[in-house]
């Protein structure tokens, strides 16, 4: 597939999963909260900006796993960062932003105070983690053995 054309279907699912999450949000709290926009733009940006890595680099992950049978470690190793970044925002984000909102704060301070912080710090702490992984199967020259019991 065209780099080009990567691009462009990235940006495309990354605008449609703004607006879909973003107006999905602002609906949704419309009748509890007042501003709703103001947490459903955030939320929507959010979503946006994660789908779009994560849609070019799923497609070129499958694109080299169908030509060779196998993506390049580099593939596999930014794919799946991008996928735990995305796993621990949405659940170091999501856990803080709860413990927050049991509090006395209300539900867009918890979100854009606590939970997008916590969310970028434990995001980036999983992508980290994962990217330092070892993809090629090998075993170190300082590791022990393997038990093969």
């Amino acid at each position: 597939m065209n780099t080009v054309l990567k691009i462009v279907g990235s940006v495309f699912v990354g605008v449609l999963g703004f607006l879909v999450v973003g107006i999905g949000v602002t609906e949704a709290l419309a009748p509890s909260v007042w501003p709703s926009a103001m947490l459903g733009l955030p939320a929507g940006l959010v979503a946006g900006i994660a789908l779009s890595p994560l849609t070019y680099l799923g497609l070129t992950y499958r694109e080299e796993r169908t030509a060779t049978g196998r993506p390049s470690e580099r593939t596999a190793r930014r794919f799946w960062a991008t996928v735990a970044a995305i796993g621990g925002f949405v659940g170091g984000g999501g856990l803080a932003m709860a413990v927050l909102w049991t509090q006395a704060v209300g539900l867009a301070t918890a979100m854009l105070v606590g939970g997008l912080p916590v969310g970028i710090v434990t995001g980036a702490l999983a992508a980290y983690l994962v990217s330092r992984r070892d993809w090629t199967g090998r075993v170190s020259p300082g590791s022990p053995p393997t038990n093969s019991s």
